[in-house]
């Protein structure tokens, strides 16, 4: 399905789950938006809107916002 997201959580070290979480996405003149629809450690986030800004360097993907504890960040995404 187009225009769905999905992140897995987990420790780097150990390869140990911790959580996953996931939905449907817009992305429109430098906001990205997350729908919840899933979330396995918290299930009161589902229906929540996370807002970002975005912007595309070279062949990665820059956004920064807050997360879904509200805290902020920036995050750089790579096409694997």
């Amino acid at each position: 399905m187009d225009n769905t997201f999905q992140w897995v959580a987990y420790d780097t070290e150990s390869f140990r789950f911790s959580g996953t979480g996931g939905g449907s996405y817009t992305s429109l003149d430098g906001i990205y938006t997350e729908h919840i629809e899933f979330f396995s450690k918290d299930d009161t986030r589902v229906g929540a809107q996370l807002n970002f800004n975005y912007n595309i360097k070279g062949k990665d993907w820059h956004h920064t916002g807050k997360n879904s504890k509200g805290e902020p960040m920036y995050e750089i995404w790579s096409k694997r």
